[in-house]
C-alpha cells in the first residue's frame, strides 16, 4: 500500500506525465511500455490503471524514466520518435548514472536502482531483471552478449563480450560473466562459475 502523502505528491505531477502519457498512446513502443508497466506493477505489487502507473514511476522511479524515454526513441529515431523522446526527456529528468544503448529490448525489463549501470546488450528478452552497478558490454573487440528471457543480472555483476546468458538465468552479486550461461543456472565468482540451478517453481535453487 502507498502511503497517502506519496499518492497526494503523484497527483501533483499529472500535468507532467499527461504530454508523456499521449505520448506513449501514439508511440510505436506502446506494447512494450505497456508490458514494462504490468511488470514494474507487478514487482512493486500495485493496481494502477496505465496513467496512474506511469505517473507513480515517473514520480518515484528514475530508473522507469530512463527505460521510458529508451522506448521513446528506439529504434526508429523517426522524428516522431525524437519529439517523444525530448517531451519526456524534459518533463522528467532521466537518472544520469543509468546508460541503456541496447535497442533490442524485450517488454518487461525491470531495473532494480540502476545507479552506475551500464547496459550495452546485443538483445535482451522479455521480462529481465537488472540491479545496480551492473555492467552489460563488450570484452575487448568482441560483439556484446545476449540476455534471453527472464534472466536477472544482480547487483555488481558484469557480462561481458559475445555470450549468451539462457533463459531464466541468474548472474549473482559481483559476478564476473565471460562464458555462456546455461538455462535457469546460476553463476557466481570471478570469473563465473554454475554454483546452481533454479527449482522447477523458481523459488529456491538446487545446489
Amino acid at each position: 500500500m502507498q502511503s497517502t502523502a506519496k499518492r497526494l505528491l503523484a497527483i501533483v505531477n499529472y500535468w507532467r506525465t499527461l504530454p508523456v502519457y499521449l505520448c506513449v498512446l501514439f508511440s510505436k513502443q506502446k506494447k512494450l511500455i505497456k508490458m514494462d508497466l504490468a511488470r514494474w506493477n507487478e514487482i512493486n505489487q500495485i493496481k494502477f490503471n496505465m496513467f496512474e502507473s506511469l505517473n507513480w514511476y515517473m514520480s518515484y522511479k528514475k530508473e522507469f524514466r530512463n527505460l521510458l524515454q529508451h522506448r521513446l526513441k528506439n529504434p526508429s529515431r523517426s522524428i516522431l520518435a525524437m519529439v517523444h523522446f525530448v517531451i519526456a526527456r524534459v518533463l522528467w529528468k532521466p537518472m544520469e548514472s543509468l546508460y541503456i544503448y541496447t535497442e533490442d529490448i524485450g517488454g518487461g525489463l525491470y531495473i532494480q536502482h540502476g545507479f552506475a549501470t551500464i547496459i550495452t546488450a546485443k538483445k535482451i528478452g522479455e521480462n529481465c531483471r537488472i540491479y545496480q552497478q551492473v555492467t552489460i558490454g563488450y570484452k575487448g573487440d568482441d560483439c556484446p552478449p545476449v540476455l534471453e528471457d527472464n534472466v536477472s543480472v544482480t547487483c555488481g555483476a558484469k557480462v561481458l563480450g559475445n555470450i549468451t546468458m539462457h533463459t531464466g538465468s541468474l548472474a549473482a552479486a559481483g559476478a564476473v560473466v565471460v562464458k555462456d550461461v546455461p538455462e535457469n543456472a546460476i553463476v557466481a565468482g570471478v570469473p563465473a562459475k554454475v554454483i546452481g540451478y533454479k527449482d522447477e517453481n523458481n523459488l529456491g535453487f538446487q545446489g
